[in-house]
């Protein structure tokens, strides 16, 4: 995964002061980002980053903006107390206040009812409605989420807890997390996919943990370690993967599982927010120093070769064998991001961030599509190309080739004249299984055969 700036810009008040990025979302179009800065809300032409035209209306910061899933109309919540609902043409038709700051804000996907979340209530807004219904919480709300279906709505606390509602104002569930009473939550989002068997909602909190629960309140696997406190977290990909930025100065792209796989660009402040483009691979990023990034997420293809066995890296972290000529295919999961993939034989070698896993076949049966881990090389290896043969396997790091073993014994070297561009393996009797290489600087082969 590749991250590519399409723009940037940095915005600042009248006297040069920083402006943090609190909050982001996209029209649901994709043409349009709404951005809170300072106490303004500003709207940018996504294709070139053209600010078409800041919003004035709020007085004091402005923390949270979200937009109706029919695109017909948005809102922005300040620390002024007030929500105010803005028309796709940019116009200001409407205004309510809270007792307390606006925390954030969500459009129910359904029924286009906007939540508004203040310190100690939150309140449901529809056109349909002359009045705005509040509800009382017991812990200061610091982010909220509708299910798909616009059923529920959770709201994470700052005492730790979640709470599930229904669109009455209703709590439905109270998610108690062990251990985490003094861990404020700062991000609950729902998956959008459709696809999973049961509602699936992202919790982070300043913990520094990733979790995941079901409706009913029932934790989905163990807390996921993040050594940062989350600021923000997005789906990508159509629930496939998940966007997280915080303290660490990152906004990085992890599994769904919460396996993390690459940073989505470096940045020198905290990113307090981020959004993804509506069915597409851009990213939006939000900082605390008002750098705002709009990036272009790019998947390379790795994959291996070898007669009739394909192998390829699927949702970054799994390899899929695919025999050409049975159309038989086998999945393993790698859980962790996978690198690079080679193929020889009965051999698979698979990289990942901090080692090398070598696989074999469990018989010699050309049909057979099982594979079992043979040895695990425990060492972080970098290399741009890699082959497998019968006993070795083969790095290549620019005019470097290096032979190890099975355990990780590196047993021989070789320099060249120039990059190396390409290496295949054509068996024969030599102690490697035979792999040879070209080393031309006038092409650039990504394959591995």
């Amino acid at each position: 995964m590749r991250a590519v700036a399409t723009w940037v810009d940095k915005i600042q008040d009248r006297d040069k002061v920083e402006q943090c990025i609190w909050d982001m979302c996209f029209k649901p179009d994709g043409s349009q980002l709404i951005v809170a800065a300072g106490n303004r809300v500003l709207v940018y032409d996504t294709n070139d980053g053209t600010l078409i035209q800041p919003l004035k209306g709020h007085k004091e910061m402005v923390h949270c903006v979200s937009y109706s899933k029919d695109g017909k109309r948005f809102a922005s919540g300040s620390a002024d107390k007030s929500v105010i609902i803005w028309t796709s043409k940019l116009e200001g038709i409407l205004k309510y206040t809270h007792n307390d700051a606006i925390q954030c804000l969500a459009y129910n996907p359904v029924t286009h009812q906007l939540a508004s979340c203040a310190i100690s209530d939150f309140g449901m807004w529809s056109p349909e409605q002359k009045s705005v219904s509040k509800h009382k919480v017991s812990s200061r709300i610091t982010c909220c989420s509708w299910t798909n279906d616009g059923q529920y709505i959770a709201l994470g606390l700052y005492n730790g807890f979640v709470s599930i509602r229904n669109k009455g104002g209703e709590e439905k569930v109270k998610i108690e997390r062990p251990g985490a009473t003094v861990a404020p939550v700062w991000v609950v989002t729902w998956n959008p996919s459709r696809e999973e068997p049961y509602d699936v909602l992202a919790v982070a909190d300043w913990g520094q943990r990733l979790s995941y629960y079901q409706l009913s309140g029932k934790q989905i696997g163990k807390d996921r370690p993040l050594g940062y406190d989350p600021c923000c977290l997005n789906w990508f990909s159509k629930g496939e993967y998940v966007v997280i930025g915080g303290a660490n100065k990152q906004c990085c792209l992890h599994t769904k599982e919460g396996v993390k796989l690459g940073p989505i660009g470096e940045q020198t402040s905290w990113v307090w927010s981020a959004a993804v483009k509506p069915d597409s691979n851009y990213v939006a990023v939000g900082c605390q120093d008002g750098t705002i990034a709009y990036y272009q997420l790019l998947f390379s293809t790795v994959h291996g070769l070898y007669k009739d066995r394909y192998a390829y890296r699927d949702n970054m972290t799994d390899v899929i064998i695919q025999h050409l000529i049975t159309e038989q295919k086998v999945r393993i999961k790698c859980r962790d991001l996978v690198k690079k993939i080679a193929i020889y034989r009965h051999r698979l070698a698979v990289q990942l961030p901090d080692k090398i896993v070598i696989y074999e076949l469990y018989t010699d049966d050309s049909a057979d599509m099982h594979y079992r881990v043979k040895d695990k090389v425990n060492k972080k290896l970098d290399c741009n190309l890699l082959v497998v043969c019968s006993q070795h396997f083969i790095l290549c790091q620019d005019k470097r080739l290096q032979c190890f073993s099975f355990q990780g014994i590196k047993e021989r070297e070789w320099i060249m004249e120039s990059m190396i561009r390409y290496i295949k393996v054509i068996g024969g009797t030599t102690r490697t299984g035979g792999a040879s290489c070209r080393s031309k600087k006038w092409t650039d082969f990504q394959d591995i055969f």
